[in-house]
């Protein structure tokens, strides 16, 4: 079946439960362990464990740890961050991009007057910005590009080829790969989810073809749409079930829907999980050793 064809599980609102995949089968598994207390409820603890297992196995390789390299001087440095239309403190993210020096820096929810805000704070560390969207228009329906010292030669572009403009970045740094800077559309509602589903498919698209993608993209490693689009940064790294969203409840309790997924030959040498102020996500910051021709 295509990634377009029909799956239950990618409609609303099925597609929000999805996302919790790992918590409902703790929640199931803990059931399961009190069923198992009582005489009376004892024979349905071994059907609610193995349906709580069944849950729990795909979602325990994204807590392994393997061994990571070392940094290496071409590796690419990313740092994603929905800012909340517009809210997120610039002068936080100046210190964070001043702290950390990424290569690339992606904004979901940053339209043209945010990034025109942001980008004189770190201009004097050698950074640039693109937003997809021209200025006036609401900072919720854009992507910020910011582009470093290390990366002053690639090509900044502005997208619209999903529901929400994104910008593709191109040549220098990257050599022959590119990056796609993107926010899905949010599944929330019927349309949204049609929306969410086609985005999706946009982005699977340029994963097949070696991109990377990098952004808000309203979906965890349990859709199947999402895994369709590319390998993630996080895998190995111990992190992939780090809450990124929302900001406001603990780490373990949150869903990782802010994403660096990257094509094959990939390596990971770091993998962070920032909080920002502003903002309900937290930041990722990916250190990439991309396979080179």
């Amino acid at each position: 079946m295509s990634i377009d064809g029909y799956r239950v599980l990618d409609r609303f609102p099925l597609v929000m439960v999805v996302a919790w995949r790992p918590h409902l089968a703790v929640a199931v598994l803990l059931a399961a362990a009190t069923a198992g207390l009582h005489p009376r409820t004892r024979r349905v603890a071994v059907p609610l464990g193995a349906v709580a297992l069944a849950g729990l196995a795909p979602v325990a390789a994204r807590a392994r740890r393997t061994r990571r390299p070392g940094p290496g001087p071409d590796d690419v440095t990313i740092l994603s961050l929905n800012v909340l239309l517009g809210q997120a403190d610039t002068a936080a993210i100046a210190r964070l991009v001043e702290r950390e020096s990424p290569d690339f820096v992606v904004l979901p929810e940053a339209g043209a007057d945010y990034c025109a805000k942001l980008v004189p704070l770190v201009a004097g560390l050698g950074y640039r910005g693109l937003a997809s969207n021209g200025p006036g228009k609401a900072d919720a329906w854009g992507v910020t590009v910011l582009a470093g010292p290390r990366a002053a030669d690639v090509e900044l572009r502005p997208g619209h080829e999903m529901r929400l403009a994104h910008v593709e970045v191109s040549g220098g740094l990257l050599g022959n790969n590119r990056l796609y800077a993107v926010h899905v559309a949010t599944p929330t509602r019927g349309p949204l989810t049609a929306a969410w589903r086609r985005d999706l498919s946009v982005a699977a698209r340029w994963g097949s073809a070696g991109a990377i993608v990098v952004g808000d993209l309203n979906a965890t490693r349990d859709h199947r749409l999402l895994r369709a689009v590319g390998a993630s940064a996080a895998a190995g790294t111990g992190r992939g079930l780090l809450g990124t969203y929302p900001s406001s409840v603990p780490r373990w309790l949150g869903i990782q829907i802010d994403h660096v997924l990257v094509p094959p030959g990939t390596t990971t040498a770091r993998f962070s999980v920032l909080d920002v102020p502003g903002t309900d996500h937290r930041g990722i910051l990916a250190r990439l050793r991309l396979r080179r021709p």
